[in-house]
């Protein structure tokens, strides 16, 4: 037994030792063979690709010549071009790229980049060039926005230089904003004078983006804006088939028969004024309209749908617009730098249809569009006059409407407590 118990205290002092001298006197680590590698290879690309673009006056037989395109197939390219779009319809600085293999050179496929959503290419085949024309891809996605105004400051400049929108590009930024303030407010609130400090905003978004991040359209689905303390909620809905509208919470539709505004950016320079100083006359007299600010080339929006009743020079008016709205409504669209293709007496046009473009044509010191409302004949203040509304959501389609209406309101995100907004993408 005693030979036993000497034997395992034996043993354990013998492993403990053992390990104090491996801690002490660590053994050193065989080295690890590394794998061989390999130098770079270097893989040719299997095309090459050079841009030419359209100069003014340049046929696209001209071009083709100029990318140095084989001069026998030159007109073959031009026939299978024409049947995608007509030639003489390429504008200038339209981008054409060809594409050689770089075995031998010979073309393998032109683009000619009509425009940012569409290209037609012309890709060789074993009976000759072949055309097709090409969609950009685009992919849905959401984007949504809370504010609170501050201080010194318009709603509209608040959400151009918003901070946290700042990684889109201007021409998107500006897109979201005329969205809110023409397509869902513009019956309802003025961005640039009706806002007030304190005033909060919230909306969403669907936007259809191309690869490049920019947008191809844009959609409000939900808004809501509190404007001195009256929240005006708006939800888009398709009551008809037509591609939808925006409603309040109970059905009734945000827009009215008429805009307040002909133009998308809005920024009044002389108001309706029954006793107004006259530029040009050097007199008081009448002032029967609202004055915009557009530089020359704006495009100017028919405010209501109706018949056009005159296009043409009219005197002091320059070129100038009259649509008849039926129930005794007219409006008038004064100083056009020139007309919309299409625009002429008798013609009916849409709400929000293009008519012409601002100009300084008539009795004007500054490139501006007047803007006059009547009914009757009688001159009507556009900006204060109670205008009747569209039909609201059907009533068979409320409990449709009621649920989309609650979808959408969970989709708004809070209202940030300081001035600084917030940003969300999906």
């Amino acid at each position: 037994m005693k030979t036993r118990i000497r034997a395992v205290v034996l043993g354990t002092l013998g492993l403990l030792v053992a390990g104090i001298a491996a801690l002490a006197y660590p053994e050193t680590p065989d080295p690890v063979e590394t794998a061989p590698t390999l130098a770079p290879v270097y893989a040719p690309p299997a095309e090459l690709m050079t841009t030419q673009l359209v100069r003014h006056g340049e046929t696209l037989s001209e071009v083709f010549a100029r990318a140095e395109l084989p001069f026998a197939e030159v007109n073959e390219l031009v026939l299978a071009l024409r049947e995608q779009v007509d030639p003489r319809r390429v504008r200038p600085e339209t981008p054409v790229r060809v594409r050689r293999w770089a075995e031998d050179g010979a073309p393998r496929a032109v683009e000619v980049a009509l425009n940012a959503d569409n290209t037609v290419v012309l890709h060789r085949s074993p009976v000759g060039w072949r055309s097709e024309l090409v969609r950009t891809p685009t992919r849905m996605d959401t984007l949504s926005i809370a504010g609170r105004l501050p201080d010194g400051g318009s709603l509209w400049a608040h959400m151009m230089n918003h901070s946290e929108l700042a990684g889109l590009p201007y021409d998107d930024r500006q897109k979201l904003v005329i969205a809110l303030a023409s397509d869902v407010y513009g019956w309802q609130l003025d961005f640039t004078h009706d806002m007030r400090p304190g005033d909060t905003y919230r909306a969403v978004f669907e936007r259809e983006a191309r690869p490049d991040g920019r947008a191809r359209s844009t959609r409000v689905l939900v808004a809501e804006m509190v404007n001195r303390g009256d929240t005006i909620p708006a939800t888009h809905f398709d009551a008809l088939g037509g591609g939808g509208d925006y409603y309040d919470d109970g059905g009734e539709s945000l827009r009215l028969t008429f805009r307040r505004y002909p133009v998308d950016i809005v920024r009044v320079t002389s108001n309706f004024s029954w006793r107004r100083y006259h530029p040009v006359l050097k007199r008081s007299r009448p002032h029967l309209g609202t004055d915009f600010g557009t530089g020359v080339g704006a495009p100017i929006l028919a405010t209501a749908d109706g018949v056009i009743r005159a296009a043409g020079w009219d005197g002091g008016y320059g070129n100038l617009v009259k649509i008849n709205h039926g129930n005794g409504y007219e409006t008038r669209y004064a100083h056009l730098s020139r007309f919309a293709p299409g625009i002429r007496r008798g013609v009916r046009v849409e709400q929000g249809q293009v008519i012409g473009y601002s100009g300084a044509t008539g009795l004007v010191t500054a490139p501006h569009l007047h803007y006059e409302l009547r009914r009757h004949g009688q001159a009507l203040n556009p900006r204060n006059v109670r205008l009747p509304a569209q039909p609201p959501v059907p009533q068979d389609q409320m409990e449709a409407f009621e649920r989309v209406v609650a979808e959408r309101a969970a989709l708004l995100p809070p209202v940030p407590p300081e001035e600084t907004g917030t940003v969300a993408s999906n």
